[in-house]
C-alpha cells in the first residue's frame, strides 16, 4: 500500500480469513499506521492490531442533505434488487441442473438393473446358475 494509513481512514479487509469473515464491513483506522515487523493499524471494533497488506482504504460518499440519503437508498436498493435478480436466475439453472442429474441418476440405476438381469440370464442359459 502506497499511502500509509492515518487515524479515522476507512479500509475494508481483503484477501485474508478475517475479510471472509467479515465481508463487506467498513472498519475506521483507531490510529496511525505503525511498523512493527510490518506495517499494520489498529481498527475500531477489532481487537488487536491488523496487517495493512490486508487493508484497502475506501472513500464513503458523505451524505449532506435527506435527499441524498434517499438517493443513495434508491441506488442501493436498485443494486439489491438486480443481485437477487441474478440470484433467481443462479437458483433456477441449479434446480434444473439438479433436476438433470437426478434423472441421468435414475437412469443409470435402471441400466445396472438391465445389466444385473442380463447378466444372470446368461448365466442361466450358458447353466452355471
Amino acid at each position: 500500500m502506497g499511502n500509509k494509513l492515518k487515524k479515522g481512514d476507512l479500509v475494508v479487509m481483503h484477501s485474508c480469513m478475517e475479510a471472509v469473515l467479515s465481508e463487506g464491513r467498513v472498519w475506521k483506522c483507531k490510529g496511525d499506521e505503525f511498523n512493527l515487523s510490518a506495517p499494520a493499524v489498529f481498527l475500531e471494533g477489532f481487537s488487536g492490531h491488523f496487517a495493512a497488506e490486508f487493508l484497502q482504504k475506501v472513500d464513503v460518499p458523505v451524505i449532506e442533505s435527506e435527499m441524498d440519503l434517499y438517493n443513495e437508498i434508491q441506488r442501493l436498493k436498485q443494486e439489491l434488487r438486480f443481485s437477487n435478480q441474478k440470484n433467481e436466475q443462479y437458483l433456477k439453472e441449479w434446480r434444473k441442473a439438479e433436476t438433470q442429474a437426478n434423472r441421468a441418476t435414475e437412469q443409470l440405476a435402471d441400466v445396472t438393473i438391465e445389466l444385473k438381469n442380463l447378466q444372470r440370464s446368461l448365466l442361466m442359459e450358458a447353466g452355471k446358475l
